[in-house]
């Protein structure tokens, strides 16, 4: 596998060339792929099919260590109210002691690993346009328009990860010159690569397949709701509105009756799956860790990124006892493999000191009984957030009985009482609290709130200063790389 540095410039040229693409391999069947030797963009090698070969690396990219373990949950759920750093107390787990507390900085590694992660990840599906555009493949137009719609679906993907924890940050497309030093190192506002997502995943939306070639493989109701979320981000209600209403109209996706059941590894795909990273037996390094260190401490893993007992009061708070149970792992608890995570009364010392937490992610257990964690896949977009998103352009919109409407039909599922109040501030309040409940520790909560305005209200008192915590720095290695053209964000 060939290794990405995360230097702008070297990203770029990374994004020239397929040879990356050549020797990752997942389990699932449009993943596997066996290394096939060096063959260039232009090779006329990715004709029929071996331009399936082409897809892959984007696809393992998202089980890639760097893209979805230790920094992503440090960053998009240990900095929120859902959830503490867990472990020991002793053990800060690199910066994600700073992160629990909004002390971290731009030399720390979750930062750090975000931005190389999510820029190789850029790289990757620019090399996939290169190569399904070379006329050299000779590849049929309709061939093409699809092929290019799922690289820009993950191209957005990752750009979106990076607005959202960064701001603004550098656009490079397939097209832009590995050697304009300008272009490569110098920040795109906000807004900039917001309109930039929007293009990708417009475009996606209208070339990918409404029913996935493969399980696991995205489609067009993938890319119009992740299109649905990024125009939330930006207040933009009205394209929310009617993404959302053309997602459920589609009639491809429900709600699963059992909510416990969405995080098994024997339940994956289900009806309710829009977007989820396929885990696999034999490369998943990611995942495979991201579970390990949300597992019990001394009995199935780190126990790192654990519920706050913020989150099991809100639980509480709302009488939602169903989706606690499915969230929390709690002490004494039988898990639904039979597994138990021990009470203080059956611990040893050793791992009495070791197990210091009452709480840990049910979400993401996958225990000794489990099958291996290296098989467990990751919920990125499911369909009760965008009956969610539904519900809350409706709202914004003054349609108060549509958003009931969407709202209410997730409640129902964990049998919750129905929502009537018609009053728009009101409602506002209820869906906010409703995304936290039903999306608790899928690693959302913090960008949702930023994104509400109330990250000073709701995370003041674990140390968030307004104007400066709503992003993260930039990391500073990618500043001295850049020769200072590379400018930090505000406050660090």
């Amino acid at each position: 596998m060939i290794t990405i540095k995360t230097h702008y410039k070297t990203i770029a040229k990374a994004a020239l060339v397929c040879t990356a693409m050549l020797t990752l391999s997942c389990s699932d069947d449009y993943l596997d792929v066996d290394p096939e030797g060096q063959p260039t963009v232009g090779s006329g090698y990715f004709q029929g099919a071996n331009v399936n070969k082409a897809i892959v690396a984007s696809y393992a990219h998202l089980l890639d260590y760097s893209q979805h373990s230790f920094s992503y949950s440090g960053v998009f759920s240990i900095t929120s109210d859902d959830a503490d750093k867990g472990s020991s107390p002793g053990d800060t787990g690199a910066d994600k002691a700073k992160l629990d507390n909004f002390t971290h900085d731009a030399t720390d590694v979750s930062v750090e690993g975000l931005w190389g992660a999510n820029y190789k990840g850029v790289a990757t599906a620019n090399s996939g346009i290169n190569i399904v555009n070379n006329p050299a493949n000779n590849l049929e137009e309709s061939t093409i328009a699809e092929y290019q719609a799922e690289f820009k679906f993950f191209r957005a993907y990752h750009y979106f990860t990076l607005v959202r924890v960064f701001g603004g940050v550098p656009i490079i497309t397939q097209e832009t010159d590995p050697n304009d030093q300008e272009a490569l190192l110098t920040r795109n506002t906000k807004q900039e690569v917001y309109d930039f997502i929007v293009k990708d995943l417009t475009e996606a939306a209208e070339n990918l397949p409404i029913t996935p070639a493969q399980v696991g493989r995205v489609t067009q109701g993938s890319a119009k709701s992740m299109l649905a979320k990024v125009q939330m981000y930006q207040g933009n209600w009205e394209e929310v509105l009617r993404l959302t209403n053309e997602v459920i109209a589609s009639g491809q996706y429900a709600l699963h009756p059992n909510y416990a059941e969405l995080w098994r590894i024997q339940n994956e795909n289900t009806e309710e799956s829009i977007f989820e990273v396929q885990g696999s037996a034999s490369e998943n390094i990611g995942i495979d860790n991201m579970a390990t260190h949300h597992g019990v401490r001394g009995q199935w893993g780190w126990g790192f990124d654990v519920p706050s007992q913020n989150l099991v009061d809100a639980f509480d708070a709302a009488g939602d006892k169903i989706r606690k149970n499915a969230t929390v792992i709690f002490r004494g608890e039988v898990m639904y493999d039979n597994d138990l995570y021990e009470d203080d009364a059956n611990l040893s010392a050793v791992v009495s000191e070791d197990a210091p937490n009452p709480y840990y992610s049910e979400k993401m257990y996958f225990g000794p009984e489990s099958a291996n964690a290296l098989e467990k896949n990751l919920i990125i977009l499911r369909y009760a957030d965008v009956l969610l998103m539904n519900a809350e352009a409706n709202n914004e919109l003054g349609n108060s009985g549509a958003a009931l409407e969407s709202l209410n039909q997730v409640r129902s599922r964990v049998e919750l009482p129905a929502i009537t109040t018609t009053s728009q501030s009101e409602l506002r309040d209820i869906i906010w609290k409703e995304r936290r409940l039903e999306l608790a520790m899928e690693f959302d909560r913090f960008f949702d709130v930023v994104r509400q305005g109330r990250g000073a209200e709701v995370f003041g008192p674990l140390g968030f200063q307004a104007g400066k915590n709503e992003v993260f720095p930039i990391p500073q290695d990618q500043i001295n790389l850049s020769g200072g053209l590379l400018k930090q964000n505000p406050g660090y």
